[in-house]
């Protein structure tokens, strides 16, 4: 899963790509908080105990198993996504039609960046795993860690994490708390039902509503001081090299599949939407269309991605990853 504050970002940007569809830019930004939620409805079940994150993280453990995590990335992704949009159309709750659409513009854009960008993002964490023994998934936080700092800082001029900005965008519900599981029960109904028609389970409300809760504090707890100064601290040439641009591969080749596939499923995503035929002939159409991994968006075949260099798994001891690198990863 690519940062939450750059799945953020993307969906922001994508709704106002040019090229997408008016209607779907319209609702995308008039209703950014929906916008928001979609963008990374996948990834909130990660955040359950912020504490225990942080620790993990600090400690260089492998990072926090999540069911619903795996559930949303791994068992049928694609099918999940047509079921979503459908869902969102023919969801009985009080939600507008550019509510709606702002939920799904976000899903997509949520699944286009996963589809690109894990391919390259898990070339990095096997790489580096193998060079210094640290598990995998520490070092693929870390390799979403400096892509999101170092394309905020080419796009905007500042990294979005140690400011005061990542607290906004961490509001993903119209009813929102630091402290209390409070979400507005229609977007629950949806997010909960949506998931428990397609999975024949889904988490409890009070559960779903404390991922929304913990999030927010994510945007508070990396909103600081401490978090700014460490973001100054890995701007360096060596990070940028070794993460971002390099010999073997560049970031931006990625980045423009992204916006490429994110363009396109909009449009598909507003038709299939419109459609209203959601039955299963319907939805193999849409989802043959799509592109969508239907294994693995945590990780995605790469096919049609830029190459990357093969990778062998030596068998001695692993080296460490290079100094100027180390100091400061």
């Amino acid at each position: 899963m690519p940062a939450p504050q750059f799945h953020l970002t993307f969906g922001e940007l994508l709704g106002a790509e040019p090229g997408t569809p008016r209607e779907m830019q319209q609702a995308m930004a008039d209703e950014p908080i929906y916008t928001r939620l979609g963008s990374i409805f996948h990834d909130l079940p990660y955040y359950g105990n912020m504490v225990l994150m942080a620790i993990r993280y600090g400690l260089k453990r492998p990072a926090e198993e999540s069911f619903w995590g795996a559930q949303l990335h791994a068992n049928r992704p694609a099918d999940f996504v047509a079921h979503y949009i459908a869902s969102a159309r023919t969801f009985e709750g009080p939600l507008s039609r550019a509510e709606r659409l702002a939920l799904v513009g976000g899903l997509i854009s949520h699944v286009a960046l996963d589809c690109t960008l894990h391919p390259l993002v898990n070339w990095i964490a096997r790489r580096d795993s193998a060079l210094d023994g640290v598990s995998e998934s520490h070092h693929h936080r870390l390799t979403e860690k400096y892509h999101s700092m170092f394309f905020h800082l080419d796009r905007f001029g500042e990294d979005v994490i140690g400011s005061l900005a990542i607290r906004r965008r961490t509001v993903i519900t119209k009813a929102s708390s630091y402290l209390r599981r409070n979400a507005e029960s229609p977007i629950v109904q949806f997010a909960t039902g949506t998931m428990g028609s397609f999975y024949d389970r889904a988490p409890k409300p009070r559960e779903w509503a404390s991922w929304v809760r913990s999030f927010r504090q994510f945007g508070r707890m990396v909103s600081g001081p401490m978090a700014r100064r460490n973001s100054f601290k890995l701007r360096t040439p060596a990070q940028r090299e070794h993460y971002f641009q390099s010999s073997d591969f560049d970031f931006y080749d990625f980045w423009a599949h992204s916006l490429r596939m994110g363009r396109d499923l909009l449009q598909l995503g507003l038709d299939f939407f419109d459609a209203g035929q959601f039955d299963d002939t319907a939805r193999q159409r849409f989802i043959q269309a799509s592109r969508i991994d239907r294994k693995n968006l945590g990780a995605p075949s790469g096919e049609g991605l830029p190459a990357l260099p093969a990778q062998t798994t030596a068998p001695d001891a692993p080296s460490e990853l290079p100094a100027e690198v180390r100091r400061v990863a």
